[in-house]
């Protein structure tokens, strides 16, 4: 297009030249006879202009008459009031041809007429403009009587006189014209050959410059039209933007550097309705009156710094409403100022099914008594926080209380747990603490009591209620229970030494007939240096590697269909298989548990390779990852190398961690996904897999944030989701919470048809335990679930 503009260009240059020439030529030609047209063409020029300024004249007067009658069309106020303006231009035109008639009239009758023009035109431009008021004033029918009653009569008077005038211009311009015709008659036969090439190169250069232009004409259309389809386009865009965001359940809203709220949804609408912040346009007023608990001057300080913030608080008129408040700069450098975003989340939901899960993680859902959790933290704040003051731990075990579950039911079982935790409220000191450490297992922590005697009526007191409690299950068998009582500091200095000792001291209780409890005395102590033997060989087994490997295989509870295995640790000893139970807590003890970890790891992917290589394929194994391992720092370089040594694709891989562990990984590298090692193996392919979920935080507003791909429940909860309606609503809600946040659920510890039913009803995912297979060796995990 800008080429043939150029080449266009040049053309018109070389024609016009042309033209000049020839013109020059012609100048030549004709500069004798200019002495003679000279009078003549000034006469002749002089009643030329006179007849000009009469045709603008009359132009200018009929173009103002034209313009009034499209300002009574007119329906936009802005196309009256620029008609008015064009009018208000040929007003001047009027003004000025008048004037220049009247200095250069030749006759007195042309002054008279003249000046009667001018009269009428003036009494006409007050009433056009009575028009064009009312016009404004949006009196349409006043103003088209004025024009038709008034207006539009005088102008028919002004073109009257006008004509007069114009008879007597056309007169002496006829005579002009005569005089001029016959000098230039004589020039007529001279000049044509010279008209006739200007003529025809002008014709050419004209009809180029048309085609030319046409070009550019549909240029511009095609141009036009294309930004008309843009425009559309983006307001169909704008407008489908508009109505996403005005219909999400997140209130949103965007607000300036002076808080001051610019847009908003109807859900940040609603809030400030019902808060009564209608009038409210000042962002932080409205989190102050909506949110009494947030600390405004602390959250602009962090926007000020890191541009963004993340917080959840209860709303103040509905406190069992919770909102997740999130806070971020926009990063778009063509908007001219800095604005800023606030997206409130309603969670409401969720922060109640995280408080049932709190409740669940800290209390027994049987007994209603504090849990083992609770006990571990109860137990190592006392010893933090009391100094040396003493304290005593009863530690309670129920003897034979598995026959009430094997013959009556765990429906009579949990109704006897309910009645002894009840009974050892009533024998326990008030604001003494009591929990119940899971199965029939109780625990007392005691700061009242400091004699031998007063520690024993307790104790006696403890087993006589349970003694009373034997007429629920309406049989002869009787439960009784045995205690064992470690004192702080005399027995141990840490949480782990007094359970031990007390739970010694409980089993050397079982073992004496004559009393239902027994003190931890120093000769008790001679007795636990087998423990010291078990370090030892600890040590060696790490050293030598006796550990084995076995796994639990995985399947989808939909399909029945093998997904994966567990890879479980096993110590096997020339006298006994050593559970996990005992000697992993010992392996975290003597920081042996990363080189344990690391082996299981090792074990697990040399397996997958060698089944790989035998054509055998298990989709995934599942490997369990202690906070030691991934708190270590090197954690993802050993993973990395494992899987480059065994040639094994990352997805092949489900890293297992306990909540506590992925609480603990979030407290030392925050959510920086660079420094935190769970994020980094993901990215790599790994899948995450949350272990043992409802026993430990629990902490919904983590979860929901975390890129987790699995959840896995606990064999707790599973255990008794056959007969108890609480267990079975706490699964049924962990399971709609994994799912409404895109992950998988797995259930650990199936061991009937019955759970399996129940888990299949309620949707979850995956699941393992004792109904599929116990824990196999490689070999037999081969034969049993991948011979097929």
């Amino acid at each position: 297009m800008y080429k043939n503009s150029s080449n266009f260009i040049h053309f018109l240059v070389i024609g016009y030249s042309l033209v000049i020439i020839l013109v020059a030529i012609s100048s030549g030609i004709f500069f004798n006879y200019e002495n003679k047209i000279a009078q003549a063409f000034e006469t002749h020029q002089e009643n030329t202009a006179y007849q000009s300024n009469l045709d603008a004249l009359f132009n200018a007067a009929t173009q103002r008459s034209i313009l009034m009658v499209r300002m009574i069309n007119a329906e936009d106020p802005f196309e009256i009031d620029a008609l008015h303006m064009d009018m208000f231009r040929y007003e001047q035109i009027v003004i000025q041809n008048l004037s220049t008639l009247r200095e250069n009239a030749f006759a007195p009758s042309q002054i008279d007429i003249i000046e009667d023009a001018g009269q009428i035109m003036t009494r006409n431009r007050r009433f056009q403009e009575t028009v064009y008021s009312l016009l404004m004033d949006d009196q349409k029918d006043a103003a088209l009587k004025q024009l038709v009653d008034v207006t539009l009569p005088l102008q028919k008077q002004v073109i009257s006189t006008l004509n007069r005038l114009e008879a007597d211009y056309q007169a002496a311009s006829q005579r002009s014209e005569a005089n001029f015709a016959t000098i230039l008659a004589d020039m007529r036969s001279m000049i044509l050959w010279v008209a006739v090439p200007i003529i025809i190169s002008l014709l050419i250069i004209a009809l180029l410059t048309i085609d030319q232009l046409k070009r550019y004409a549909r240029n511009q259309d095609a141009l036009r039209d294309h930004l008309e389809e843009r425009v559309h386009q983006r307001t169909h865009e704008l407008l489908l933007d508009r109505n996403l965001m005005q219909n999400l359940n997140e209130a949103i809203g965007i607000f300036n550097e002076e808080g001051q709220l610019q847009i908003s949804n109807k859900k940040l609408t609603e809030i400030r309705l019902a808060s009564d912040l209608a009038e409210t346009l000042l962002v932080w007023d409205m989190l102050e009156k909506a949110f009494h608990e947030l600390n405004l001057p602390a959250i602009q300080e962090h926007l000020a710094v890191h541009k963004s913030w993340r917080g959840e608080a209860a709303v103040h008129h509905y406190r069992d409403q919770y909102m997740m408040i999130d806070i971020n700069k926009l990063q778009d450098k063509s908007l001219p100022d800095s604005y800023y975003s606030i997206i409130l989340t309603d969670i409401t939901e969720l922060k109640n099914i995280q408080n049932q899960l709190s409740y669940t993680a800290n209390y027994d859902v049987v007994t209603h008594l504090p849990n083992r959790y609770s006990f571990n933290h109860q137990i190592q704040d006392m010893i933090e926080n009391r100094g040396d003051a003493a304290f005593h731990l009863y530690y309670i075990d129920l003897n034979d209380f598995k026959w009430v579950n094997d013959h009556l039911g765990h429906t009579i079982g949990d109704e006897f747990l309910w009645h002894v935790g009840q009974g050892f409220k009533e024998a326990v000191p008030e604001g003494e603490f009591l929990a119940r450490l899971g199965g029939d297992e109780f625990a007392v922590l005691v700061t009242s009591l400091h004699s031998p005697t007063e520690l024993a009526e307790l104790a006696n007191q403890l087993f006589l209620k349970v003694k009373k409690i034997n007429h629920i299950h309406h049989s002869n068998h009787e439960v009784s229970c045995s205690i064992g009582i470690a004192s702080y500091p005399q027995h141990g200095d840490t949480p782990e030494a007094l359970i031990r000792h007390a739970d010694y001291a409980m089993y050397t209780a079982k073992k004496v007939q004559h009393t239902p409890y027994c003190l931890f005395s120093k000769d008790m102590r001679q007795q636990l240096s087998y423990l010291h033997e078990i370090e030892e060989s600890l040590h060696r087994a790490v050293r030598e590697k006796e550990f084995q490997v076995h796994y639990q295989p995985q399947y989808s509870l939909h399909s029945l269909k093998l997904v994966g295995a567990e890879a479980l640790v096993r110590w096997p000893r020339s006298d006994r298989m050593v559970s996990p139970g005992e000697f992993i807590p010992l392996a975290e003890k003597f920081g042996l548990i990363s080189a344990i970890g690391e082996f299981v790891f090792e074990t697990a992917a040399r397996q997958l390779q060698a089944w790989a290589h035998c054509k055998i394929e298990l989709p995934r194994v599942a490997v369990n990852t202690s906070s030691t391992q991934l708190l270590a720092g090197n954690f993802g370089d050993i993973v990395e190398r494992i899987l480059q040594e065994h040639q094994l694709t990352a997805s092949r891989i489900d890293i297992e961690v306990t909540e506590s562990v992925m609480m603990k990984n979030i407290e030392r590298n925050g959510n920086n996904e660079n420094a935190n090692c769970l994020s980094t193996l993901q990215e790599k392919g790994l899948e995450i897999s949350i272990d043992d979920f409802g026993t430990g935080y629990s902490s919904l507003s983590y979860i929901k944030h975390l890129n987790v791909d699995r959840i896995k429940i606990d064999k707790s909860f599973i255990d008794d989701i056959e007969f108890n309606k609480e267990a079975r609503s706490i699964v049924r809600a962990i399971i709609k919470m994994g799912h409404s946040l895109g992950m998988k659920v797995l259930a650990e510890g199936i061991e009937t048809p019955n759970q399996l039913d129940i888990l299949k009803a309620l949707e979850c995912d995956e699941g393992q335990g004792y109904l599929f297979s116990k824990p196999l060796d490689a070999a037999k995990f081969e034969m049993k679930c991948l011979s097929a």
